[in-house]
């Protein structure tokens, strides 16, 4: 069972100057292409599940279905929560099997979003599971439903005057947060606003995410130290193209019809983006330097006053 630790895996990523992409899945056709898609490339990955996209499927079965498909890999897998929108999101998704998780409370003002991400970091490290902290909102459009995450469902005027390029990483990351933050991994989406990233070695990168603009920019990326490259928009897209040229051929076509060639389609676009990130053939590498992750069940306790326990220790 090739689940391993995700803080030893981006660890290794950033050792070693490639990324590790975190493709968000939606479906079964999502979760099986993307698995494929890394056997064939024998490359790491992270399967991630965003709260924002929890109206399209049960979480806690998508969870089972994805803890089976790491186990059952012979390449490196972590699970990841995207864009978790609370404490109790977070909770959750440990409980069900993340081995990493995001909290998005980018929403809030700093000190606030330091709160609550330090709250979810203290819980989630005694478990031994990474937290990425979401610094702020990136410019422009993420992709399909970036609506629907919290910095998008309730932006403040604060935060529309201050995007995650013009605050310092290094006020996040002092405080005893959050492992990562968002502006350190790529999260390439639909939009053609330009970032400026500071990097911990005090290098600074511009790009555009406007495609083909940030294809270009993926390699300064990796080599400035991004280890974790979020990636689902184009994944969408190619299954809707693929999905709406089964349509234009049989206007008669039923579920079935319409979703021939969506798993193929995923795969191939996830092959493609793992040889742009350099993660091709590093499975093995990985598999020999990460911790494996074995399954234990966390009893997570908060908010628990002391006369609460002692039945407990009769």
């Amino acid at each position: 069972m090739p689940l391993v630790d995700m803080k030893d895996m981006l660890e290794h990523a950033h050792r070693h100057r490639y990324a590790i992409g975190a493709f968000d899945l939606v479906s079964l056709d999502f979760l099986d292409a993307i698995v494929a898609a890394t056997e064939a490339r024998r490359a790491p990955v992270i399967l991630s599940l965003a709260e924002s996209h929890f109206e399209y499927y049960d979480f806690e079965l998508a969870m089972a279905a994805t803890v089976t498909a790491a186990r059952r890999a012979t390449v490196p897998v972590a699970i990841h929560l995207d864009h978790g929108a609370s404490f109790g999101s977070a909770v959750r998704a440990i409980n069900l099997g993340c081995n990493g998780v995001m909290v998005d409370a980018s929403h809030l003002p700093l000190a606030g979003n330091i709160d609550t991400t330090r709250a979810v970091t203290d819980m989630a490290h005694a478990c031994g599971v990474p937290v990425e902290g979401e610094l702020g909102y990136v410019a422009g459009v993420e992709g399909e439903d970036a609506e629907k995450h919290p910095a998008r469902s309730c932006i403040p005027q604060w935060r529309k005057r201050v995007p995650t390029s013009s605050v310092p990483a290094s006020t996040f990351l002092r405080f005893p947060s959050a492992r990562c933050t968002a502006a350190c991994a790529a999260h390439p989406g639909s939009t053609s606003s330009g970032w400026r990233i500071s990097t911990p070695a005090s290098a600074s990168l511009s790009w555009s995410t406007a495609a083909p603009a940030w294809r270009r920019a993926i390699p300064r990326l990796v080599a400035h130290g991004v280890a974790k490259i979020n990636y689902y928009t184009a994944l969408a897209d190619a299954a809707g193209d693929c999905i709406r040229a089964n349509a234009a051929r049989d206007t008669r076509a039923g579920y079935s019809g319409l979703m021939r060639g969506v798993r193929a389609t995923i795969q191939a676009e996830v092959e493609r983006v793992i040889g742009l990130f350099g993660g091709a053939g590093q499975a093995p590498a990985v598999l020999a330097a990460c911790r494996r992750v074995a399954p234990v069940a966390h009893v997570i306790l908060y908010n628990v006053q002391a006369p609460m326990l002692l039945p407990w220790c009769a």
